[in-house]
């Protein structure tokens, strides 16, 4: 494998879809040339077990699935990524079991264009024929098949086959662009060992595209793998593009470690989930699916096993549709709009499918008005409609522009340009201060009041508090994201909603206020601390004093207006005898240059208990500096 050309051809992948030994893989021979069977069980069998790939052209793939019951989830794999479905069904047999099976999916799976190929006509009478076809007609009415063209052929003679190739030819044609995000993504189907290569993966690149020499992400194990080759239609080529059938030779894993179903995609856009978010359609002749039921999820090649949260009732008629919750049992990985099928437990058979709505929302709980309006919200045609969701699902979060493209599946370029518009509409707000946060502006002006509210109720509960402390504020709005609410504060404040007060934030008319009770206590703790001057009582005496049994709030509002002052929150000195005794520190320093403890000890008329704390309480003022065992004014 090596680098030799670009692509740029826009690829198509043709999927056939039928009943066992209807003749499939003999069909894809004979329109192709090559035998998709290559394990010696199906060789041996004659039975296809899993899926085969045969190239046409330069830029078609075939895609054969095997028909048997027990490999449906084989077929599944095959056909997530198709274009163009050839729904096969043998003259001889008529519809049958996998017939109708395989056609739901391809209808679940949302597969826009397809043939119907009538095969085996050789071993029976055109009158027969053409009842086969009256009867096909009917089963597809309601489906994408409803005005597909029905092609009769024999695989043993050749009849019918230039007819089905020039028709294929005019269906890949008509194929439109994929839908690209942009975002590379591809789902393994297939991973060997080659020797001198080391491990090799197949896949359809189902969004953006992928180089030959970059890095990209194993998903849901996480390793980070280098792109050592890329062949398409087994030609070395530079660049694999969406929608191509690729062969990619990766380092930094080893093949036990990959397995069908697990995702090579851009690093940094996808992570894996626990819990999706979708519309599931139960098909027409499928039992209903209850709450909670037990499911084969099938995203892509993946399938896990889930539970079906239903979230707007019991359960989820034959034909009808609602919006279900799926908790996995292991991780997966999807992206907004990929499409699922789900089978029951046991017995194994199809109940439905839908698209994915969030690839990783938060838990819901069920027959919630709210929790259903906000996952309906994801069913909106309009993209800045599903990112204001996004915005608004967690009021006390900031969601940054690289999050939200991961969340939706798109580029970072397309999310930039989504939230400019609902930025230049007053729905959206770059957080100041962020490079690329953003929350809705209605939401942000909720919490901004909620906050300032917050701090008013503070005030009103304890009038001796200067104000609200941040950790507080966060525990009230179990708000976990500290750097958001720190951002929020900073926006108030900027505002004047509030000022900040040390640790604390009040409101700008916010005064300390003393009650008459509280009142008379502060004149009395004020009184003790005058007359004790540099040697003031304990707290015990001090609420002696106050003739309370609490004075820590009257204490801590009495620092604050600036009556007294604390020293290693186990002392309390009255402003005045502070403003004092620094008076008479600084005469003392002045007249003999420096001051030692016990010096001052016996300039205050105190104890080394007090005298120690005193300096240090200088010091950290500016007003003198430690030189060994003495102080100096500064």
């Amino acid at each position: 494998m090596g680098c030799e050309t670009g692509d740029s051809v826009r690829h198509v992948i043709v999927g056939t879809a039928g009943h066992i030994d209807h003749g499939k893989t003999a069909l894809v021979r004979a329109l192709t040339g090559i035998d998709t069977d290559t394990l010696p069980e199906e060789k041996a069998r004659g039975v296809t077990i899993d899926i085969g790939f045969a190239y046409w052209k330069d830029h078609v793939t075939f895609i054969d699935v095997p028909g048997h019951e027990r490999f449906v989830k084989n077929m599944v794999t095959g056909v997530c990524s198709v274009d163009l479905a050839i729904l096969v069904v043998a003259a001889d047999d008529g519809p049958m079991p996998q017939t109708r099976e395989h056609l739901g999916i391809l209808n679940l799976l949302r597969v826009e264009r397809g043939i119907i190929a009538i095969t085996k006509t050789d071993l029976v009478e055109e009158d027969w024929v053409e009842l086969v076809a009256e009867e096909l007609r009917e089963l597809v009415s309601e489906t994408f098949l409803a005005e597909a063209p029905i092609v009769q052929v024999s695989n043993e003679t050749g009849e019918g086959i230039d007819t089905l190739r020039t028709l294929v030819e005019e269906e890949v044609a008509k194929v439109g662009e994929r839908a690209d995000s942009g975002i590379f993504r591809l789902p393994v189907d297939r991973a060997f060992s080659v020797r001198g290569f080391g491990t090799v993966v197949t896949g359809t690149v189902v969004s953006g595209s992928v180089k030959y020499g970059s890095t990209v992400d194993l998903l849901p194990n996480g390793q980070s793998v280098r792109v050592r080759g890329l062949q398409t239609h087994g030609r070395d080529v530079g660049e694999a593009v969406a929608g191509a059938r690729v062969a990619m030779n990766i380092a930094g894993v080893d093949v036990g470690d990959v397995t069908r179903g697990d995702l090579l995609v851009q690093p940094g856009h996808f992570e894996t989930t626990y819990m999706i978010d979708a519309r599931l359609q139960v098909l027409n002749d499928a039992s209903a699916v209850k709450n909670r039921a037990r499911v084969h999820l099938h995203l892509g090649p993946r399938g896990v096993l889930a539970r079906v949260i239903v979230l707007e009732g019991d359960e989820i008629a034959p034909g009808e549709s609602a919006l279900v919750q799926f908790r996995l049992e292991t991780p997966g990985v999807a992206a907004r709009g990929d499409r699922f099928v789900i089978r029951r437990f046991s017995p194994v058979v199809t109940l439905g499918g839908g698209v994915v709505l969030d690839a990783k929302p938060p838990k819901h709980r069920r027959l919630r008005p709210d929790v259903i309006a906000a996952v309906e919200q994801l069913e909106a045609d309009d993209p800045e409609q599903v990112l204001l969701h996004y915005l608004t699902r967690d009021p006390y979060k900031i969601s940054w522009t690289s999050d939200l493209a991961a969340e939706l599946g798109v580029s970072v370029d397309i999310v930039s340009d989504l939230l400019n518009a609902l930025v230049a509409a007053g729905a959206a707000l770059c957080v100041p201060g962020t490079d690329g946060g953003y929350v809705s502006k209605d939401r942000w002006g909720v919490l901004c009041d909620e906050v300032v509210g917050l701090v008013e109720r503070h005030h009103a509960s304890y009038p001796l508090q200067s104000g609200m402390s941040r950790e507080a504020l966060r525990q009230v709005l179990d708000l976990y994201d500290s750097d958001y609410l720190q951002r929020v504060i900073g926006a108030v404040v900027a505002d004047g909603g509030l000022v900040k007060e040390g640790p604390a934030l009040r409101t700008a008319t916010h005064t300390v206020t003393f009650g008459p009770e509280e009142e008379t206590a502060r004149e009395s703790i004020l009184e003790a601390l005058r007359e004790a001057g540099a040697s003031p009582p304990d707290f015990d005496a001090l609420e002696a004093a106050a003739g309370l049994s609490e004075v820590g709030p009257i204490l801590d509002a009495m620092a604050t207006r600036g009556d007294l002052v604390r020293l290693e929150d186990t002392m309390w000195f009255a402003a005045e005898v502070i403003a004092d005794i620094r008076e008479k520190l600084i005469r003392f320093a002045k007249d003999s240059g420096e001051i030692g403890v016990s010096d001052f000890r016996d300039l205050v008329g105190t104890s080394r208990k007090f005298a120690v704390p005193l300096l240090n309480f200088f010091d950290a003022q500016g007003v003198t500096e430690r030189k060994g065992d003495v102080r100096v004014l500064l």
